[in-house]
């Protein structure tokens, strides 16, 4: 399940959705998220259904994949559908929604980062929210977090995997028995990946100091245009939410 993690990963590809600019799929990501969030008729909820698998389609990557992306979180959904079935005490239909409200949720960032490389991810943040230097707020900072944040998520995710083979060619038992002893089984595996994860990134603090990182004024080696696609993009962000509106208000 370890290995299926698909979120922080590039793959290449062709679609329109690699082709738009960075700051246009986090917008529209940002819009669709809060979209989700507005619906409350079936309508809605099938509109916003219909519109990820559009942009599914435009992006050329494979819906079996992403689906197995899910496995990781698939637990913590359940545990909160369950949550909000026992503890809000709401319908069926209203489970439905905030099941799907999560579900997309994790599909539309995942699509973000499957069609979008680390560090354009990194450079739209910088750019998209440029103005709150102003406000003397750090966004360089903020946008590099980001960015290792994605990077080491599918370097993790590798290995843990790395770990548990390590750990069955010894005899361990991961993943069998109830769960009690599944979680018992995880444990070997924790403490190694965490002195992995504190090995990678004394490493890249090392390779930044090394770099001179945060002693100047940053260059930018690419300079972020707007394509011929982007207008539409921010333009059906734009319809989309307001159609979710009216689905909120009026409906």
């Amino acid at each position: 399940m370890i290995r299926d993690v698909t979120l922080g990963r590039y793959i290449e590809g062709e679609g329109i959705l690699y082709e738009l600019d960075p700051r246009t799929k986090l917008m529209g990501l940002l819009l669709y998220i809060v979209s989700l969030f507005l619906f409350k008729s079936w309508l809605g909820f099938l509109i916003t259904i219909l519109y990820f698998l559009i942009l599914r389609k435009l992006s050329n990557v494979s819906f079996i994949y992403m689906v197995k992306g899910l496995k990781p979180v698939f637990f913590i959904i359940l545990f909160a559908t369950l949550l909000n079935i026992i503890i809000g005490k709401s319908d069926w239909v209203k489970t439905v929604f905030t099941l799907w409200r999560m579900i997309g949720a994790v599909f539309a960032s995942n699509l973000l980062t499957l069609t979008t490389r680390p560090r354009e991810i990194s450079d739209g943040l910088e750019k998209g929210f440029s103005f709150l230097s102003a406000l003397h707020f750090p966004v360089h900072e903020m946008a590099t977090i980001i960015s290792l944040a994605f990077r080491f998520i599918p370097i993790l995710s590798d290995e843990a995997g790395r770990v548990m083979d390590a750990q069955k060619s010894r005899g361990s038992r991961i993943g069998e028995g109830n769960i009690i002893e599944k979680a018992k089984s995880i444990m070997p595996i924790i403490i190694p990946l965490f002195v992995s994860a504190f090995r990678r990134s004394d490493e890249l603090a090392l390779a930044m100091d090394s770099r001179l990182y945060g002693s100047g004024k940053r260059s930018v080696w690419k300079k972020m245009e707007y394509g011929v696609y982007d207008k539409y993009g921010y333009i059906i962000s734009i319809l989309f939410l307001s159609l979710m509106v009216v689905d909120r208000c009026v409906l």
